[in-house]
């Protein structure tokens, strides 16, 4: 049996003088939007005669977004959008997309953990890195980005930046409670801390099962995991170097994280494992056929060399 979804009535205490029928245009023709916009454009609700924009702004007005701790009511200023019964704003609409509209209850959860996040560019307006603007542009609109002073599409419109510039102001001077980095942190919401786009990188490319893990299971191993090898190892990049001295080893084919290597195990593993492919065997196999030429050596002959100058 199909759901009932609730209705929802629109233009409710619209503030806009309705369109006397004799005077009305017909739909799509090009006319003055009375809407707010006062531009011409192709009309999409002639009672009012508000083209596609201001419709949609003023089509739910009084309307408020459905998701907890989301306080948006719609103005006339904001989009809402009905979705599977509820009622959203633009931004919890688009989030709930990303998610695939998955159920109801696992998005407002998962929603409501981002509305909670700290408050961004807190620091960087109090040491003015960042600073309002006046008549700010929509999103998505190209123009200079007030940190970089590049032309790009601009992320966040009220203080005019691009999209790696806002990621890399919004939690300025905030330190990664994963590897104590005080450089570009962002705000993951699953497990509410602070991480810098490298501890996101490495959880992310190694599969690995959360932030608390990375750095209570992984980060603490300080010597090489390989059987006899025991080399020193470091997770933080030394002054200098181009990369740290610990390398997380998994499987390529099944992406199944092993263990923590140094440069060198991890590097001859990896060289093993393509020397096996060149040889179409496994790495058991690989090994057997070095002993066997180690053992035998095919040139090891009387009279391919003079022994007397081994001497």
């Amino acid at each position: 049996m199909p759901k009932i979804y609730p209705s929802f009535k629109t233009y409710e205490n619209v503030p806009l003088k309705v369109i006397p029928i004799d005077e009305r245009v017909k739909n799509k023709t090009v006319a003055i939007c009375h809407g707010g916009c006062n531009c011409m454009k192709a009309i999409a609700n002639t009672t009012y005669q508000l083209c596609r924009g201001c419709s949609d702004r003023w089509r739910y007005l009084g309307h408020s977004c459905d998701v907890p701790n989301c306080d948006t009511v719609c103005d006339g200023t904001i989009r809402m959008q009905p979705k599977d019964g509820k009622m959203v704003c633009t931004k919890c609409y688009d989030a709930w997309k990303n998610m695939n509209y998955c159920i109801w209850e696992q998005f407002v959860e998962e929603r409501n953990l981002y509305l909670l996040r700290p408050p961004t560019f807190v620091k960087a307006l109090e040491e003015g890195i960042v600073s309002p603007v006046e008549n700010p542009l929509k999103r998505g609109d190209v123009a200079e980005c007030h940190h970089c002073y590049e032309d790009r599409k601009i992320f966040t419109p009220t203080y005019q930046l691009c999209n790696p510039c806002a990621m890399s102001l919004q939690y300025h001077g905030e330190t990664c409670q994963v590897c104590d980095v005080n450089y570009a942190t962002t705000f993951d919401v699953p497990e509410s801390i602070h991480v810098c786009r490298q501890c996101q990188n490495t959880k992310h490319t190694y599969s690995i099962a959360s932030y608390h893990i990375y750095k209570t299971q992984i980060r603490t191993i300080k010597t090489c995991q390989m059987p006899n090898c025991n080399e020193p190892i470091s997770h933080d990049r030394e002054e200098g170097k181009r990369a740290c001295s610990a390398n997380i080893d998994h499987d390529h084919d099944t992406d199944i994280t092993r263990g923590v290597l140094c440069w060198n195990c991890n590097t001859n593993e990896g060289l093993l494992k393509k020397w096996a492919k060149h040889l179409n065997t496994d790495l058991l196999g690989v090994i057997e056929l070095l002993k066997d030429y180690l053992e035998n050596p095919p040139l090891d002959k009387s009279w391919t060399q003079d022994r007397d100058s081994f001497r």
